[in-house]
């Protein structure tokens, strides 16, 4: 039974008439009759009565109507959900993401997607670098947000973001009421970082800025996420060097965010991907991330 088969019938049943029918499905009459009779044939049952005046369907055509209008619903709805996985704007997209990434361009390009891909089911997922990589590699996340220098061959990597660091400060701290703060000022005190993983990100970038200003810092205390840090500033565990955008969009009770003085590093947040990764969704994710990163920089 093949697909034209039914669409024929279906055709037929509507008109009830085999001249019209073919005109409507512009194809020739004989030819529609003698699909609609291979039908039968396969089905074992005659579909239609046939008299010089009319054609009415047979009991068996009311029941095999009644199917194929449901088949050829199913195949019309298949057909449109593949075309909108095939462009991107259906399907599943699962996104990684460090806290940093919250107030830069993840929410721009999530109502991006929302806009353009509303069908597509994006699941957020709030991991470390480390975490993000393995699942990458795994298949089980198709973009990682995170801070980190990768150099993997199976890996592309864009840099969506750079952050000045500032340093988040107990709102009691001796250096609170400065309006800035100078880095080696700060070589007694424990750092809050998060923790070292296998490629070289965040933490290795606080270490060398420390290095750089001539010193090591006393005491590190390592946390998963950069939001857990300045949570634990707030208990005056310590203090954090942190992007400059959580001093705009992270208000935390009891802690201060100060400048730092001198050349101040500089924290790259990237997005990643794996290259033979060729799901359409990810690709439109990419197109809707490069047209922000592009109105951006105009």
């Amino acid at each position: 039974m093949e697909f034209r088969q039914i669409r024929y019938f279906l055709a037929v049943a509507e008109e009830l008439h085999f001249t019209r029918a073919a005109d409507k499905l512009h194809v020739a009459q004989p030819a529609l009759s003698q699909q609609i009779r291979q039908l039968e044939e396969e089905i074992g049952a005659k579909l239609f009565e046939r008299t010089n005046r009319r054609v009415e369907l047979t009991p068996a055509g009311e029941v095999f109507r009644t199917r194929a209008l449901i088949a050829m619903d199913q195949m019309n709805r298949a057909a449109a959900e593949a075309g909108q996985a095939g462009r991107g704007e259906s399907g599943s997209l699962s996104i990684g993401f460090v806290s940093s990434a919250v107030w830069g361009v993840l929410p721009a390009v999530l109502r991006q997607m929302r806009r353009k891909a509303p069908m597509a089911d994006i699941e957020l997922r709030e991991l470390d670098p480390a975490e993000q990589l393995r699942d990458i590699r795994e298949r089980h996340l198709d973009v990682g947000m995170m801070h980190a220098v990768l150099d993997q061959p199976e890996l592309t990597t864009v840099v969506i973001s750079r952050d000045r660091l500032t340093v988040a400060l107990p709102e009691k701290h001796k250096a609170a009421g400065k309006t800035s703060v100078a880095l080696r000022s700060l070589t007694e005190e424990t750092f809050l970082i998060p923790k070292r993983h296998a490629s070289a990100g965040f933490h290795e970038l606080v270490m060398t800025a420390c290095n750089q200003a001539g010193f090591a810092p006393a005491r590190t205390q390592p946390t998963r996420l950069l939001q857990t840090a300045v949570a634990l500033v707030a208990g005056g565990v310590g203090i954090a060097l942190v992007p400059e955008s959580f001093r705009k969009n992270l208000e935390i009770r009891g802690v201060v965010y100060r400048p730092l003085q001198g050349e101040t590093p500089v924290a790259e947040l990237i997005a990643v991907w794996r290259k033979d990764n060729a799901s359409p969704l990810l690709t439109r994710f990419r197109q809707e991330l490069e047209n922000l990163l592009r109105k951006k920089h105009e």
